[in-house]
């Protein structure tokens, strides 16, 4: 028995058609997307971002988000998309301009969870002060992803002299905190195996970059930075 190739014409949900160049693609880029991140590029969508970049040496990061469930308490994979890769960048002492998102979704994705997570990112970015410039949308059948994978690139400007990287540690560096530890992974770990560690706990996902900034205003000599805030 033969059976129609043609999409749904209206779904409330992700549907293989929204990753082939088509018309239900461009719909998904225009509600979703551009409706959250908006068109950097004077409202012409363009195969690429040209940008402005300020003098300074280039920094240049990317990673890969997967968590479940894809929204919990403090956040979603989409503002922790945003402050992964901003923080990414400022562990080298980078001030964060201009990010990429690549979404990999899996057929069967409510669009109202994938819209709830585009806004969210795009809040995060608004905060952080940065730029979502450009970006790429697949879907794969349903089974084989676990509902939004996000990729991204980050582009960021360091301005100071410093050589913040594990090869500037010296013996007698001191070591700074600047919250607790596993927050964010502990969180996730209750919503997936349904322990409970009491009231109010919620990720600690965050953007880094103005807290490190600081530190490098007030001239510590800073020799090296990690994030941990992040997992799961």
């Amino acid at each position: 028995m033969f059976e129609c190739p043609v999409p749904e014409p209206v779904s409330d949900r992700i549907q293989m058609a929204h990753g082939g160049g088509g018309r239900l693609m461009n719909e998904l880029i225009r509600s979703v997307f551009l409706s959250a991140f908006g068109c950097p590029s004077g409202g012409v969508q363009n195969d690429a971002a040209v940008l402005e970049v300020p003098p300074g040496r280039l920094a240049m990061t990317t990673d890969s988000f997967v968590v479940q469930p894809l929204e919990f308490p403090g956040g979603s994979i989409g503002s922790l998309a945003v402050h992964g890769t901003v923080n990414d960048l400022a562990m080298s002492g980078a001030e964060p301009l201009y990010l990429t998102a690549g979404f990999i979704l899996e057929e069967g994705l409510p669009l109202e969870v994938l819209t709830r997570v585009a806004q969210d990112m795009a809040a995060a970015a608004r905060a952080a002060g940065v730029r979502i410039v450009t970006g790429d949308t697949k879907v794969v059948e349903r089974g084989k992803g676990d509902g939004i994978y996000i990729n991204t690139a980050g582009v960021g400007i360091v301005r100071h002299g410093l050589e913040i990287s594990p090869s500037s540690v010296r013996p007698g560096d001191s070591v700074l905190l600047s919250g607790d530890l596993g927050r964010h992974g502990m969180t996730i770990m209750s919503l997936r195996t349904g322990l409970s560690f009491g009231d109010g706990l919620e990720s600690d996902s965050a953007p880094l970059h103005e807290s490190v900034a600081a530190v490098i205003r007030a001239g510590i000599p800073v020799h090296c930075l990690r994030d941990v805030t992040r997992g799961g």
